[in-house]
């Protein structure tokens, strides 16, 4: 994960216009077989998952990958997203590694396209190019985790999941920051459908309420239990992970949603977490509920059981009564 981590504070817009790769290229590049191979495999195969329905689907298999023919960095992004898929169903190691390895090359040029500072000055086409790259740099995040540590490395040590988590957790907070700065225009104008909020989906029996009144309960228990408690962070927190599953249980489609989750909690419930405070764990864990809801997504896959096992792996038992409800709605059982 080194490679994908963020150094957003210290990169400027100057910093990637000298990098030779603004958002707008002016010179035309010439698609080489490979390239034209993995932009064959994005327009039958890996656009599917980046799409909520038909209309969405039909953005990211056409006019998205033809918005990238004048806007680099989106093309690149789309190349390695694609190429991370190749890598991650192939069976022979050595084609594994060769795609993994193309997917990171793309990723690099990709990740210099993200604008930093303002977007008002950009274009209408500008903007969905920006807002089309932030996408497929928030799913690579997700899916390199999976596909690189699908690959054995029988002289390492396995990856600790919940670090991992926060890695991506830490880029999908800035790409998210980094789409809401122009999310108005493209809700406007050719891509609004990827926008739109969607009103197809089946609701599910609305636990929500309960489950975030236990997580406020425990919350002011703690509160008393321990003066350090830092209450008015978990509070905020708790606050913003009941819009999350509010919307879950009302049929949202998670894609929509589960993002801005990281965008807006307090940076310091991150390094509560990282601290590894049981009651950040158990929050963390209810929130892994809404990952599991995408998990027919390839560059999801089990994100949110890997996390809530690691969790349940790092707390004590007295504290799997909270854990109920997570445990149940991802089918895992927790010894008394």
């Amino acid at each position: 994960m080194d490679n994908l981590k963020l150094r957003s504070t210290h990169m400027t817009k100057k910093d990637k216009t000298s990098s030779g790769l603004p958002l707008d290229m002016a010179s035309e590049e010439t698609l080489g077989l490979q390239d034209l191979e993995l932009m064959m495999h994005w327009c039958t195969t890996t656009y599917r998952a980046m799409a909520r329905d038909r209309a969405a689907e039909a953005l990211w298999q056409t006019v998205i990958p033809q918005l990238s023919l004048r806007f680099t960095p989106l093309r690149h992004g789309l190349l390695a997203l694609s190429a991370l898929q190749v890598a991650g169903s192939s069976t022979r190691p050595d084609r594994k590694w060769r795609y993994l390895v193309l997917a990171r090359e793309h990723h690099s040029h990709a990740f210099a396209g993200v604008e930093l500072d303002t977007t008002s000055d950009l274009t209408d086409s500008q903007c969905n190019a920006h807002f089309a790259l932030c996408c497929a740099l928030i799913v690579f995040s997700f899916a390199y985790c999976l596909v690189y540590d699908d690959i054995e490395e029988t002289d390492e040590e396995q990856p600790d999941v919940l670090h991992q988590f926060l890695e991506v957790s830490e880029m999908t907070r800035w790409l998210v920051g980094a789409m809401l700065s122009n999310v108005e225009r493209v809700a406007s104008g050719e891509l609004h459908a990827l926008v739109r909020p969607d009103q197809t989906r089946p609701t599910m029996p609305d636990m929500s309420r309960l489950v975030i009144l236990c997580l406020r309960q425990q919350n002011e228990t703690e509160a008393l239990r321990d003066p350090r408690h830092e209450k008015q962070i978990y509070t905020e927190t708790i606050d913003h992970l009941g819009t999350s599953l509010e919307q879950l249980m009302n049929g949202g489609e998670p894609k929509d949603f589960a993002f801005c989750w990281c965008f807006r909690i307090p940076v310091r419930f991150s390094e509560l977490v990282a601290a590894r405070e049981p009651f950040a764990l158990a929050i963390l864990a209810h929130y892994a509920v809404v990952l599991h809801h995408l998990r027919d997504s390839w560059w999801m896959g089990e994100w949110g059981l890997r996390v809530f096992n690691k969790i349940v792996e790092r707390l004590d038992r007295e504290w799997h009564e909270l854990l109920s409800w997570p445990a149940d709605a991802m089918g895992v059982f927790l010894s008394a």
